[in-house]
């Protein structure tokens, strides 16, 4: 196991899809998560808090993207996290009124969520984090559970309506589908310095920088075996990007791949590196 660490402060920024209807994606998002549209150009949208022009969310058209070329290696899922059990309720709430299929609810211990599948069958989770306090933490390991969420005890007492996402929203974490546990697990570990959180569900790894849950889940569930790498015209996830803390830790980073003789991309004038993990996903560390 390598000695090398991320930065604490190192976070997940945004989240980039690869769609064929661009127009429709833009719509669901704004419609049904409350997105907003910063910018479109290109063939491509941004999307997040309007307010703060904070991205969350790009949507880059891919008109030859095949379908069902999202379910294989590549995203599982993203978690879009809300900032309190209130307007999770009000999102809740929300859906229900539009008639939005829920495909599943949750309670992990640390965290409650709702998924829910976009028009591309792009998988999103939405919820909110626990405080730290009531997460279910034992030796320094999270022990998440799964237990099927009561969405009626939410809809009591909620009063108003969910209109979009508030300034507390974040990117909570990216779940991927992996063609090789090994190598993946290696590279987010050793090579980037992600540290295991849980290890629990079986196929299953969940890894932080921090004090986080996770950051990032790896998993094997899916027929990602079938194919080894990301193509370019598949839909699904492009690149997610992590804002890192300050160049030196930019710096820092670079040297790590350097001495472990990965390919990467790096711009000192934009303060960016940009390389691919063992799946064909590219990642971008800014610094902003």
């Amino acid at each position: 196991m390598g000695s090398f660490s991320l930065d604490r402060q190192t976070e997940l920024a945004s989240v980039a899809l690869k769609v064929r209807d661009l127009d429709k994606m833009i719509e669901f998002y704004r419609r049904v998560l409350g997105f907003h549209l910063i910018n479109e150009e290109n063939d491509m949208a941004i999307m997040g808090i309007g307010s703060q022009r904070k991205k969350l969310l790009g949507l880059i058209k891919e008109p030859e993207g095949k379908e069902g070329s999202n379910t294989l290696t590549g995203l599982y899922h993203v978690a879009f996290v809300l900032p309190t059990r209130e307007e999770f309720a009000l999102f809740i709430k929300h859906l229900i009124a539009l008639n939005y299929p829920i495909e599943g609810q949750s309670d992990h211990g640390y965290a409650e969520c709702v998924y829910i599948n976009d028009p591309e069958g792009n998988r999103i989770n939405i919820g909110w984090d626990k405080p730290k306090s009531e997460w279910p933490i034992k030796d320094g390991r999270i022990y998440g559970v799964t237990k099927e969420l009561n969405i009626q005890s939410f809809l009591c007492k909620v009063k108003g309506d969910f209109e979009e996402i508030s300034e507390g929203t974040k990117l909570g974490h990216i779940h991927l589908s992996v063609a090789d546990m090994a190598d993946s697990y290696h590279f987010y570990r050793d090579i980037l310095g992600f540290k295991l959180t849980n290890n629990e569900i079986i196929s299953t790894k969940f890894l932080s920088n921090n004090d986080y849950h996770h950051q990032i889940a790896l998993n094997e569930w899916s027929p990602a075996s079938n194919q080894s790498l990301v193509k370019e015209t598949d839909l699904g996830v492009d690149h997610v990007t992590f804002s890192v803390d300050s160049i030196e830790n930019l710096i820092e980073l670079k040297e790590q791949l350097e001495q472990n003789e990965i390919t990467f991309y790096f711009n000192n004038g934009k303060k960016i590196i940009g390389l691919n993990d063992p799946n064909g996903i590219q990642l971008w560390f800014m610094v902003f």
